[in-house]
């Protein structure tokens, strides 16, 4: 037997190591290590801790992964934020939009340019959009405390597939004369810390000044529970606080934020709700699923196109609306070699595709599927974002499925994983060991 050269031995064991962690549903981000580099990347620089007030938090969510993932070889500094599905993304400085697009890795992304003073200028980087960025090359964006140019949504497009919708961002630091890319660690954090959109990040930056204190930018988000969302006076969310429901299907201004619930006016009241219960109000992001009857569905190229794949019977999809005909749904699906029908090599690099020739495990496309076989769907899986979640007793009032406070099922661990089955004013129902029970759907890392 031929003895594997060095180098190609070094890629494999990289690609079996990446390959381990996204079996393991941890490996959820762009960028891959040097080769032999598997400890500690060479192009790592710790930055230190500090108060440069820099940059600040592009999304608000939990740190879903940071530094210390197995040994940093797919996760060399940067931070995975997991947010709720939707939850807007927004420069974390002013600058210059160096490129967006599409990969097969990162999924929708964006990367910026920072000038700074001094020997260095810097690059931010923002993944797994839940769809086309909304800005493009060349725009000059701003950040504030508390808000600023809004790149996108959150999600899990390209590999973040594994996982619950998030924000792979990440910071690195350019030598001016040398052109060395250095990643830069943010210093401080630890799975399961919460962080806020428009918060300081840690760390001292060498060359940037001080980002202005101004107020959050508002948003637009859409109603999404099927019975409308409840607004409450207070974040305490208390039966006294109740203002009355939001009808399914408003656009709602968010001026304010706090831990999972958002504050907005509606017909002359201010009030809060649970994020749970909304999407940007732009986005034509939905549910999914293609129909049991049939053993694999075909996937088109376009609606009534060549196939370019199949699903399996009974797969659940996010949706990317509906083609002008409405009988087809355009949606994302995960290209194998087993589930690949292309022939066509282009398709590899393309975003509505198959993966012809494909070595790795995965590449997420996108897709047509007749409505014929598929039918919107409010079942997702998701994942716990902190540890302690109470899991509540299934009431049944006026016919209607609803959470009882009063009953409790038992508690669910940090990243556990559940099916929705329901959800109703920012609380899901789940599927508790063949007991239907609930929780509050901002305790998770939101739709898939």
């Amino acid at each position: 037997m031929t003895a594997m050269p060095t180098d190609l031995r070094r890629t494999v064991s990289a690609i079996v190591v990446a390959a381990f962690m996204f079996i393991a549903g941890t490996a959820n981000t762009a960028g891959t290590a040097a080769a032999g580099d598997a400890i500690r990347p060479a192009n790592h620089t710790s930055a230190s801790e500090g108060t440069g007030r820099a940059f600040v938090w592009p999304t608000t969510g939990w740190i879903a992964a940071n530094d210390t993932y197995v040994g940093g070889v797919h996760h060399p500094g940067a931070a995975d934020i997991a947010a709720p599905h939707g939850t807007p993304v927004r420069a974390a400085r002013a600058g210059r939009v160096v490129s967006t697009g599409w990969s097969d890795v990162s999924g929708w992304y964006v990367r910026i340019e920072h000038t700074a003073a001094g020997s260095y200028h810097y690059l931010t980087s923002y993944t797994h959009l839940l769809e086309e960025p909304r800005v493009r090359e060349g725009d000059v964006v701003s950040a504030t405390i508390g808000g600023g140019t809004v790149l996108g949504h959150g999600s899990r497009t390209g590999n973040a597939n594994m996982s619950g919708p998030h924000t792979h961002f990440s910071i690195r630091r350019v030598d001016k004369v040398t052109g060395r890319i250095e990643q830069l660690s943010i210093p401080g954090l630890t799975i399961g810390s919460w962080v806020d959109s428009g918060d300081h990040i840690p760390g001292a930056y060498s060359g940037l000044t001080p980002i202005p204190v101004e107020p959050a930018r508002p948003f637009d988000v859409r109603v999404t529970e099927r019975r409308g969302l409840g607004m409450y006076g207070s974040t305490r969310r208390r039966g006294d606080d109740y203002l009355g429901a939001i009808p399914r299907g408003t656009v709602v201004t968010v001026t304010g934020s706090e831990r999972g619930q958002y504050r907005v006016r509606h017909e002359g009241r201010t009030g809060w709700v649970a994020h749970s219960g909304t999407r940007p109000a732009g986005s034509t992001a939905t549910g999914v699923r293609v129909t049991t009857r049939y053993a694999t569905v075909n996937v088109r190229r376009s609606p009534g196109g060549p196939v370019i794949g199949v699903v399996r019977g009974g797969t659940r999809l996010t949706g990317f609306g509906t083609g002008e005909s409405g009988t087809w749904n355009r949606v994302q699906w995960r290209c194998t070699p087993t589930t690949n029908r292309s022939g066509v090599a282009a398709d590899r690099g393309r975003e509505t595709g198959g993966c012809p020739g494909l070595s790795s495990t995965q590449s997420m496309k996108y897709g047509w599927v007749s409505s014929g076989v598929s039918y919107p769907t409010s079942y997702f899986p998701t994942r716990t974002r902190v540890s302690g979640v109470t899991i509540y007793g299934d009431a049944v009032v006026d016919g209607l499925s609803r959470p009882d406070n009063d009953v409790t099922l038992g508690s669910l661990g940090i990243r556990s994983w559940v099916t929705v089955t329901g959800s109703r004013n920012g609380w899901y129902r789940i599927d508790y060991g063949g007991t239907r029970g609930w929780i509050r759907g901002w305790l998770t890392a939101g739709r898939q």
